[in-house]
């Protein structure tokens, strides 16, 4: 008579001799690990495109983690160089002298602030990229000097008689306008945009001569006026931490204003002694801007 074999022991039985066979295909999945002290494992791969491609991932992985582009409060301070240019002068007095002339480019220097907020943004599909706003106040000073050339004079029938003149002035040009940015963030740190901007501002020519006629005699004047603003924007970013960074700029101003100065001019006539009442005027004015500067983002 053969003796009877519990199921339970049968059950253990099976485990005890197939024990290694188990253990194998247990721990299968983690030979060519390597394990480090700090409990982190990395797994083998003997495929050096796939090295390769795994160490891209973690290097963009590693950029994005550590930079964080903040929503918030900013301010920005800059400097550069601008170009000015205009159209043609005209010259008209009570005498009936009349002139024109080329006011010809100057370069001049420029100061500036911003003060702002920038908005977090869209992130485009599942990429690191991201498409954010900003609105800004954008104020700045450029002085300009230059030069110009052109004639003043009357017409006796279709003869012009005149001489050639050389006026000289100061242009002190202050610029405000609200500005609207487009940007596209980076995980490098590395942010363009563009933009326009709307305002106003206000021109100041000075020390302006060289404008009286034949006989006249030259004074000095000046005239301040306001004038409508156009901007257009591009630049671009570089996030030296997550609140401070570096940008440079290129703006391209039209503002609609015409310099007018009304003076009369003593000792206009030098035989008569009389004095005329006379107007030069300058057209719109056209200023191509460079600059770099500073921003900081506060929260």
């Amino acid at each position: 008579m053969r003796p009877k074999i519990n199921k339970v022991v049968f059950f253990f039985l099976f485990l005890i001799l197939n024990f290694s066979t188990l253990l194998t295909l247990l721990t299968l999945p983690l030979m060519g690990a390597d394990f480090g002290d700090d409990n982190s494992v990395s797994v083998e791969n003997s495929d050096p495109k796939a090295k390769e491609e795994l160490s891209k991932n973690l290097k963009n992985l590693s950029k994005i983690d550590t930079f964080h582009y903040h929503q918030g409060v900013y301010a920005a301070l800059y400097g550069g160089g601008g170009y000015l240019d205009s159209g043609q002068w005209t010259y008209t007095d009570t005498k009936g002298n009349i002139g024109m002339g080329n006011y010809g480019g100057s370069w001049g220097g420029i100061g500036g602030l911003k003060v702002g907020y920038q908005y977090k943004g869209w992130q485009i599909g599942h990429s690191p990229y991201r498409v954010t706003e900003a609105v800004e106040f954008d104020g700045f000073y450029a002085g300009y000097s230059n030069p110009m050339n052109g004639y003043i004079g009357t017409f006796s029938g279709p003869v012009f008689h005149g001489s050639s003149v050389t006026p000289d002035m100061q242009l002190n040009v202050g610029i405000m306008t609200i500005n609207s940015l487009t940007k596209l963030i980076t995980p490098y740190r590395f942010a363009p945009y563009i933009g326009f901007g709307v305002g106003g501002g206000i021109v100041t020519a000075s020390n302006i001569t060289g404008i009286a006629p034949i006989g006249g005699f030259d004074t000095s004047h000046s005239s301040t006026t306001g004038a409508f603003v156009l901007a257009e924007i591009m630049g671009a970013e570089y996030y030296i931490t997550d609140h401070l960074s570096v940008f440079i700029e290129g703006k391209f101003i039209y503002f609609d204003s015409s310099i007018s100065i009304f003076k009369n001019l003593a000792h206009f006539n030098v035989m008569t002694n009389t004095p005329a009442q006379a107007s030069f005027a300058l057209g719109n004015f056209f200023q191509y801007i460079g600059v770099a500067g500073v921003k900081y983002v506060f929260w």
